[in-house]
């Protein structure tokens, strides 16, 4: 209630995740660009320092390893899938009192009932907060439960997937490649997650959804749909490997990027939801992991257990690239 109560004050979110960036951006782009039609999105940014994400005057929210003065912690001592779903739930419970002026008082900046299908049992008038505030943390500990087992599930279905895709991306890097990601919104910044636990995992990644002034000046330029086939151009090389990240399945963008990344003999990997969408039905994926759900915040969470599971399974046939090339000598 306090952060819903803080937006209604017009103030902002400020958020720090020191080693991981891109959690702290996929926490801006929820608040600012939200995923369930209808509501309203709310200023939330991304602080450039510790130093200045303890000095905002705005609320302030750590992902990391230490609270220090933040008004809000989730800590990184957990794994990427539950610190996604800590800051998912949050934006739920923050839009669900924002729709709920009995909740914040009658200043709430937001109406409607958009997320009302989110927890179906709250009345817009209602006043009495610690009935409720139980009612949501049963709710919410409800989410957490078809969080975990749908990740459980995504890992059992994709698993063969898993095996083969992780191979071969350890053979490519083993050859010299390396992996290429890409996403668009919460899905960049998913992407750049991906390319930032392989680096430290001692594969050589990138995303080509990080540097904005080259997907502003691409989408400016040439439209939003070459933003990705357009840097493969510049930093892909036959060998390598691309990796897609959407929930839908259906992103333009990286549908063309697929094919120009396969005609370059690149390999392709995509991490979809809702089915798998147009990924799964387009020749240029070459493999596809697939998440079996129509709720976007459950499918991300579902991703980044598919995303780790990779990163391991990569990382631990990484040599075998590198044996066949000794061989070959």
């Amino acid at each position: 209630m306090w952060l819903a109560r803080a937006f209604t004050a017009r103030r902002r979110l400020c958020v720090w995740a020191p080693g991981a960036p891109d959690h702290a951006h996929h926490v801006a782009v929820e608040f600012v660009h939200p995923v369930v039609a209808g509501t309203y999105p709310q200023a939330a940014t991304v602080a450039e320092s510790e130093a200045a994400a303890c000095a905002s005057a705005d609320a302030t929210l750590v992902i990391g390893g230490n609270r220090g003065a933040a008004d809000l912690f989730i800590s990184s001592d957990q794994t990427d899938t539950a610190i996604v779903l800590s800051y998912h739930v949050l934006w739920e419970l923050v839009q669900v009192a924002l729709e709920h002026p009995g909740l914040v008082g009658s200043a709430a900046a937001a109406g409607g009932d958009s997320t009302g299908f989110l927890y179906p049992f709250l009345d817009a008038a209602e006043k009495d907060e610690a009935s409720l505030r139980e009612s949501l943390r049963v709710s919410a500990g409800a989410k957490v439960r078809e969080s975990e087992d749908l990740a459980r599930e995504s890992l059992e279905s994709n698993r063969a997937t898993l095996v083969e895709t992780g191979t071969a991306i350890g053979r490519a890097v083993g050859a010299g490649g390396r992996v290429l990601t890409m996403g668009n919104g919460g899905s960049a910044t998913d992407a750049a997650r991906l390319a930032r636990v392989l680096r430290s995992r001692g594969i050589p990644a990138e995303s080509l959804s990080a540097d904005y002034a080259v997907a502003t000046a691409l989408a400016n330029d040439l439209g939003a749909e070459r933003i990705f086939s357009r840097q493969l151009d510049a930093f892909a090389q036959p060998g390598d490997v691309l990796v897609g990240c959407s929930t839908s399945g259906a992103s333009r963008n990286l549908l063309a990027a697929f094919d120009q990344a396969a005609a370059m003999g690149l390999a392709t990997v995509g991490i979809s939801g809702y089915g798998g969408g147009s990924f799964t039905s387009q020749a240029s994926v070459h493999h596809n992991l697939v998440v079996q759900s129509m709720s976007v915040h459950r499918i991300q969470e579902a991703q980044a257990a598919l995303m780790t599971s990779l990163c391991e399974r990569a990382a631990g046939l990484q040599g075998a690239g590198e044996q066949t090339v000794e061989r070959a000598r």
